[in-house]
């Protein structure tokens, strides 16, 4: 198994030429530490020269402007003077830390250990994070399983239900409701002390009955009623309702039932195939939803190889991550889900935020993981992606997707997509390059080849 180099000793040595050395500590293979020192007499320049600043600018009863004794004016200002210098002289160390070191952090550095005595040097350590260093140990011989790409007549025929789903209609019945039932209905919702309010009456709603738009109370409690009948509901709406007046209410609705209406599906024939799939007969639709089905399975193999090739990567790599970068990439992941909050007026609860975080860690240090294993083996086998493959990935984009070429191209080089692109196409050089030397196991299409990782 290859693993990350990690050093507990300095780097590099200290440069004993100029008034600011530093030498370079990794303590973990994701941490940087810069030992700055600065040595006394640089300080006490900088230091004078605030000073003379500072009597030229004080003012002072008793002394014209820039007239105050230089003793007066460092008794009143020297210790904010003094704090003044060494914020101005841990920037300069800094940068001369990274030059020196050839330092790429991903955090800001963090003061940390500052010394300075009445005499002697200017001590302190700048701590930073880094993108671990990788070592790329063997990839040769990965064992993965390759599902075989099946389309059942089952799974057209679920396509084919659901397209009759979509144009069914509904038919009044003279009998009592049941599951998929149309039911139309006055609502009475009670008032907050438990009394119905007439004036609040809500006429004329339908619920399919089994919908999970629907609240669960009219679910369970309006299958069995017929036209004429009057029932009561009771619905209890949860803490984390978006209309603030309504959480955690229980508010009795009086259901008015003026009419069942029974789903009728359209019958599968060539007419309706024609009317969804462009004047195609019924048997050309099923070869259609066939080839379609067949393109998505045959993607979800492909993914499922990835994905085996990530997680055997993983296992053959000791990878310590930054912490920032986790953080960084779960905040991702939690503004994502504020925006959809947001758009189906959900509000935030910091339970649920803290949930996501923990739940979605491990997550998010495969994720990483297996995004930095790709790139330093991408980087060991120097593997590339030219204009020419880029080129070829537009036209392929464009005709999968009925774009116009030299439009499409136009948009790809006008802004970021030809960077994402290059990025894919990398990651996808980088996977097939690993397949290439990988032992594939061919199985049933019903095989679980991804159960023991998910696990």
């Amino acid at each position: 198994m290859a693993e990350n180099q990690q050093n507990d000793t300095p780097e590099s040595p200290a440069k004993p030429q100029g008034p600011i050395t530093t030498t370079l500590e990794s303590p973990e293979t994701w941490k940087r530490v810069v030992k700055a020192e600065i040595a006394r007499e640089h300080y006490d320049k900088e230091f004078a020269n605030r000073l003379k600043k500072a009597v030229k600018g004080h003012q002072k009863p008793g002394f014209r402007k820039g007239r105050t004794p230089k003793a007066v004016v460092e008794k009143e200002m020297g210790d904010m003077l003094r704090m003044e210098t060494i914020e101005a002289l841990v920037p300069t160390a800094w940068m001369t830390g990274v030059i020196e070191h050839k330092l790429a952090p991903i955090t800001d550095p963090s003061l940390e250990n500052l010394e300075f005595g009445e005499e002697g040097p200017l001590k302190f350590d700048l701590v930073v994070e880094v993108r671990p260093d990788i070592t790329v140990g063997d990839t040769d011989g990965i064992k993965v399983k390759r599902r075989a790409v099946e389309v059942l007549d089952k799974d057209v025929d679920d396509v084919l239900t659901r397209l009759q789903e979509s144009r069914a209609t509904f038919e009044k019945v003279e009998r009592a409701s049941e599951t998929d039932d149309q039911i139309s209905l006055d609502l009475v919702p009670g008032a907050w002390e438990g009394q119905s309010d007439e004036a609040k009456v809500i006429e004329d709603q339908k619920f399919v009955l089994g919908a999970a738009s629907n609240m669960p109370a009219f679910n369970e409690n309006l299958v069995g009623v017929s036209a004429g009948d009057e029932k009561v509901v009771e619905v209890v709406y949860p803490d984390d309702h978006p209309n603030e007046s309504l959480k955690g209410q229980s508010i009795s609705f009086t259901c008015q039932i003026k009419e069942v209406a029974a789903k009728v599906l359209p019958e599968l024939t060539d007419e309706m195939a024609g009317e969804v799939a462009g004047g195609k007969s019924l048997a050309e639709l099923k070869e259609e939803i066939n080839t379609d089905l067949g393109k998505e399975a045959t993607k979800r193999v492909a993914q499922e190889l990835d994905s085996q090739i990530q997680a055997e990567l993983i296992k053959r790599h000791d990878i310590e991550l930054p912490p920032s970068m986790v953080e960084k990439y779960l905040e991702s992941g939690l503004q994502e889900m504020h925006k959809r909050n947001s758009q189906v007026g959900r509000p935030n609860a910091a339970d649920e935020d803290e949930e996501y975080r923990t739940a979605g860690r491990p997550h998010a240090e495969k994720a990483l993981k297996g995004m930095m294993l790709l790139e330093a083996v991408r980087q060991k086998e120097e593997i590339k992606v030219t204009d020419e493959d880029v080129d070829e990935r537009i036209v392929e984009v464009a005709t999968e997707n009925s774009f116009d070429v030299e439009k499409y191209r136009e948009f790809v080089n006008s802004g970021d997509e030809k960077e994402r692109l290059q990025y894919d196409l990398q990651e996808r050089k980088t996977y097939d390059f690993l397949l290439s030397r990988a032992e594939i196991e061919d199985v049933s299409a019903d095989t679980e080849v991804l159960a023991a990782e998910e696990e």
